[in-house]
């Protein structure tokens, strides 16, 4: 009776969700997201709530005009409910103020403007290495790949609403000095941090002596970590003109991280895994946030013309399905929620992100399924008809 009852259960899941799917899975887990899981009257000025707000501004933008409001209801609640404790003090801070910038481009009232010209003046003063790369960190100058989405997705947001190219050649400044302390060469993928502390310390949830004695990086690529990279480095080059020169230099920074994921993708789920240059360690486990990030990178490459070939058109196929088919869950009868999904990470060696739990939804996994959903369902006929995952 009890293996009845579980058959039954995970029927009606299957059965739950390739419906969803098949109609509005994006605008059902966009609901709950926006009606359950964090309506905006109880946004914080966080990290983790600014990787959905850029979610509601992408919807703004790509909606049809009469789905808009919406969208822009959402931000501004949630800006005006925290527009006096708002500060850009670390990057994890300046996240948030993408919706700032949003609503001074959208309705130039002059108090987002002056609001989100404070966030940058805030940002200008945080800490930062002898060359002006950003810390992530207030106590110990640390540079991490986070960081490039937390002040990326801003300077992004303040070009757009400015039109004030400062912010590009700021964020510009911030991808290449990262890049230089962070990438592989071989992989093509970046490494987590990087320490510029001649003593090894910790903080308070990453891991004692993280650091490399010679490199001063650590030793993993994590999956979440290069999504932020990527994922910033896609919507800059949906927002430069193509006439700017950055944009062939961004390109190539995409292509080179994007460049060896088909071939680490786990062809039976679709996903890339929470190491994802370890796709046959045992004890890694499938990460379902950094696989809605690499596959909406990928996609938007191919989409802009910056790779072609049939391997990442395949990828993106098998991400989609693979996402809807093993990572995404019902709720509450009526929604979807995403699961997989790697809780709060800092910096470590292999068995700290290896024995990292995994949970249901969070904001950056509900955005970014959102977001990769979405785009994938808009430009599907770009894109390779890819049967249902096994």
């Amino acid at each position: 009776m009890h293996m009845m009852k579980k058959v039954a259960v995970f029927i009606f899941m299957i059965l739950f969700v390739q419906a969803a799917v098949c109609q509005t899975w994006v605008d059902t887990l966009d609901s709950y997201a926006r009606e359950s899981y964090l309506p905006a009257s109880r946004y914080n000025w966080t990290w983790q709530d600014a990787a959905l707000l850029n979610t509601m501004v992408k919807q703004y933008d790509l909606s049809a005009p009469s789905k808009k409001q919406v969208y822009f209801d959402y931000v501004k609640t949630a800006m005006d409910k925290t527009y006096f404790l708002a500060s850009g003090r670390t990057p994890n801070g300046v996240a948030s103020g993408l919706g700032l910038a949003f609503l001074y481009r959208v309705t130039k009232d002059t108090k987002y403007k002056t609001k989100a010209q404070k966030i940058y003046a805030d940002y200008l003063k945080i800490r930062r290495t002898k060359d002006g790369a950003v810390s992530h960190l207030m106590l110990f100058t640390e540079l991490w790949d986070d960081t490039i989405f937390m002040i990326g997705e801003f300077l992004l947001s303040m070009y757009q609403a400015t039109g004030d190219e400062k912010y590009l050649t700021e964020l510009a400044k911030q991808i290449r000095l990262h890049r230089e302390k962070l990438q592989d060469k071989d992989w093509g993928l970046w490494y987590h941090g990087w320490d510029s502390a001649k003593r090894r310390h910790c903080t308070f949830c990453s891991q004692m002596f993280w650091p490399d004695k010679q490199t001063h990086r650590s030793t993993e690529f994590w999956g979440r970590g290069n999504g932020w990279v990527v994922v910033t480095l896609s919507d800059a080059l949906e927002t430069i003109p193509k006439s700017n020169p950055l944009w062939n230099e961004f390109a190539g920074y995409l292509k080179e991280m994007i460049q060896n994921l088909p071939r680490l993708q786990d062809k039976k789920t679709g996903h890339w895994f929470q190491l994802p240059a370890r796709p046959a360690d045992p004890d890694n486990y499938i990460e379902s946030s950094c696989t809605a990030m690499f596959a909406y990178g990928i996609e938007a490459a191919l989409r802009m013309g910056i790779v072609t070939d049939s391997a990442y058109r395949q990828s993106v196929g098998l991400a989609y399905h693979g996402l809807r088919d093993y990572s995404l869950t019902p709720i509450h009868k009526q929604y979807l929620i995403t699961k997989n999904v790697c809780t709060g990470t800092c910096i470590g060696h292999k068995k700290y992100y290896l024995k990292r739990a995994v949970q249901r939804g969070k904001p950056y996994g509900i955005g970014m399924f959102i977001q990769f959903g979405l785009r994938y369902q808009l430009d599907e006929n770009i894109l390779p008809v890819v049967k249902k995952s096994p």
